[in-house]
């Protein structure tokens, strides 16, 4: 029986976000028994994980679901919620949104984009990236994207996805509250500190918004397009979001005379390290 809707490649994904849910739960078991030495450690790798699971699995995940059956996309999105301590329906529509509006500039007082690296900016400017990082997560976008979500019928499933991390941040508690709160938060607040500094150098520098094709950044190092599964095919992402990500470099062979023509600005080093640009 066929599980993949489009590529076995999609396994890879959806073992590193398993492989990252047991991880972060050995550490819940193990915290009080590791060195600082080891807790350290386990930090840095579980922190890496949890930024690039919204960046590269999540991601690809909301624009072309990895399975055949929708139970099984569905499960999976349950199953990632609680992974990431967050609603995969809400991640969703708050991307979704800002690929309608594309990172835009601030008109008539703001932007329609809520992430959008120019919306608390000055002058017109765009926000610098260290602020816009730390003080995001705690801005205002679940809004939109809840009312997006329950617009198209997903209640069911946002409950679904909202009793899942009850559930594991019950079980979590009951492992080790101290963990939870002296290792889990901050994991958790710096995975999308990076996760937020990616997107802010996927959109930095792009030299027209009003352009199709030169509305965001590419990345086109070989190293980091095949640990981040073509990522930094970010421009031709956003020209055809709804493009496996195993399709975007063929979109980029496609359009580069277009690309050219737009000015699309290139990228030296990839987004995660933008501010060495």
């Amino acid at each position: 029986m066929r599980v993949w809707r489009y590529s076995r490649g999609d396994f890879a994904l959806a073992g590193i976000a398993a492989g990252q849910f047991a991880a972060t739960t050995a550490w819940a078991l193990t915290f009080h028994r590791l060195s600082l030495g080891w807790n350290l450690a386990a930090f840095t790798v579980i922190t890496y994980a949890f930024y690039y699971n919204p960046v590269v699995v999540t991601h690809n995940f909301l624009h072309t679901p990895f399975f055949r059956r929708r139970w099984a996309n569905r499960a999976f999105a349950i199953f990632n919620s609680a992974n990431l301590f967050l609603p995969q329906v809400l991640y969703k529509y708050h991307h979704l949104i800002h690929h309608q509006y594309a990172n835009d500039p601030v008109r008539n007082g703001t932007t329609l984009d809520p992430s959008s690296t120019y919306r608390y900016g000055r002058h017109g400017r765009q926000e610098g990236f260290v602020r816009y990082c730390a003080l995001s997560l705690f801005r205002d976008g679940t809004g939109n994207a809840y009312r997006e979500a329950m617009r198209h019928g997903q209640g069911t499933q946002f409950s679904m996805e909202l009793a899942a991390i009850v559930v594991v941040g019950a079980v979590w508690l009951a492992i080790d509250w101290r963990w939870v709160l002296f290792a889990y938060v901050p994991t958790f607040y710096f995975g999308w500190f990076l996760a937020l500094l990616e997107n802010y150098f996927e959109h930095h520098r792009a030299s027209n918004h009003d352009s199709r094709f030169a509305d965001s950044v590419s990345y086109y190092g070989r190293w980091y397009n095949f640990f981040m599964f073509n990522e930094g095919y970010h421009q031709e992402h956003h020209l055809k979001p709804h493009l496996h990500w195993t399709r975007r470099p063929a979109v980029h062979r496609e359009h580069l005379a277009d690309f050219a023509e737009a000015g699309a600005y290139k990228a030296r080093m990839p987004p995660i390290l933008g501010f060495l640009d």
